[in-house]
């Protein structure tokens, strides 16, 4: 299945839907803002705004894409005080979760309160890594909420102190992806347009509703293989639901977002299907390019030491993964296709490595890979 050359097409049939979108809840927003220019609709802010109903968010997100910017714009602090606009930065205010007004006067900016009264700040640039994808380095209010507990509670993260730690080691493992696996990196770099790094709950993730970017969870132990690991990973949820935007809807015979549980009849299946379907394009992708990168020598030490480890254990979720989907009632034709793809890259990865994937006992490792356990296990 080339799915490579079917991804252009998809991300059109995204941002067109986001278009349209945009002007059922706004008809003048293409008064405001280039309809022809596609960089504006993969701002990962334009898809959570779409995805809740208070329109005050709207001036901020998109002010620095507008034609001829506003004079003065609502703004809203996060709980660190910080005001982040999309293409223009940072204000760091001592203003905690509160409503603000933003105004530019000779390409210097104010920022007032309700009462009109100045509120001094610092200013800081947005941050790039390499390929232009931006590092996002402080909480935006309507991402909180998908950064939940076990309990579904909202919880508070460590950004600010985290991400500056972690530069060298995203753009070292952007770098491997490039020159191991180019094609697939070709579409990280088109579907992956910002990230955050931060320390905390949950797990990393990508999520619909703030497309087009990866949350990446990350400690003071972690360097470029985590990294390597997580960009795949988290990269391949974006990118499959940009293939799959409008088709996931056909890809089976029950509706996608049917509980696992209830097609394979087991009570410890977490998840919907369609979610879980996601699973196996990200072991398709982590495991092509982690057997390029150990047969290519990239780590040394440690590092490959951990590399192995990380491979051995994905290999083996997938080998799980493509049997727990081989489900022939349950898929219409692309399903069927994508399994059979799945099925077909399993194998073959599989047979040209299974001394190293079976040399290893990950039997015992944590949802998160833990290279203390590995190593313990494995020395």
């Amino acid at each position: 299945m080339d799915f490579f050359k079917n991804f252009d097409r998809s991300q059109e049939v995204v941002i067109d839907s986001l278009k349209t979108l945009l002007y059922r809840r706004h008809n003048d927003i293409f008064d405001r803002l280039d309809f022809e220019d596609d960089e504006i609709y993969l701002e990962p802010l334009l898809y959570s705004y779409l995805t809740q109903d208070d329109d005050i968010w709207l001036d901020s997100i998109i002010y620095g894409y507008e034609k001829n910017p506003q004079k003065r714009i609502v703004v809203f602090s996060n709980n660190k005080g910080i005001i982040y606009i999309p293409k223009i930065g940072y204000f760091f205010t001592e203003k905690k979760e509160e409503k603000l007004f933003l105004e530019k006067c000779d390409d210097f900016f104010l920022i007032k309160d309700i009462d009109n009264v100045a509120v001094s700040f610092n200013y800081e640039p947005i941050i790039y890594l390499d390929e232009k994808i931006e590092l996002i380095k402080t909480q935006h209010p309507l991402f909180e909420r998908f950064f939940i507990n076990n309990q579904n509670i909202i919880v508070d993260i460590d950004i600010d102190e985290v991400y500056s730690k972690h530069i060298s080691h995203f753009n070292n493992a952007l770098q491997l992806i490039k020159d191991t696996y180019f094609e697939y990196f070709d579409l990280i770099r088109k579907a992956v347009r910002k990230i955050i790094i931060y320390e905390g709950e949950p797990y990393s993730f990508a999520a619909i509703q703030a497309h087009n970017m990866i949350f990446l969870n990350a400690n003071d132990k972690n360097d470029d293989v985590f990294f390597l690991d997580h960009i795949l990973h988290e990269g391949a949820h974006v990118i499959f639901n940009t293939l799959t935007y409008i088709s996931k809807a056909e890809l089976f015979t029950v509706p996608f977002k049917t509980n696992m549980s209830d097609i394979t009849k087991d009570i410890s299946d977490h998840g919907e299907l369609y979610g879980r379907f996601h699973g196996l394009f990200t072991q398709s992708n982590i495991n092509f390019c982690m057997e390029r990168c150990i047969s290519e020598n990239v780590f040394k030490g440690r590092q490959y030491k951990e590399l192995l480890g990380r491979f051995s254990s994905n290999m083996k979720r997938f080998r799980s993964g493509v049997k727990t989907f081989d489900i022939p009632w349950l898929y219409k034709e692309e399903g069927k296709l994508w399994y059979d793809f799945f099925a077909k890259r399993y194998k073959d990865l599989y047979e040209r490595n299974k001394i190293i994937i079976e040399s290893f006992d990950v039997s015992n490792q944590p949802y998160i890979f833990s290279y203390e356990i590995f190593d313990k296990t494995n020395s």
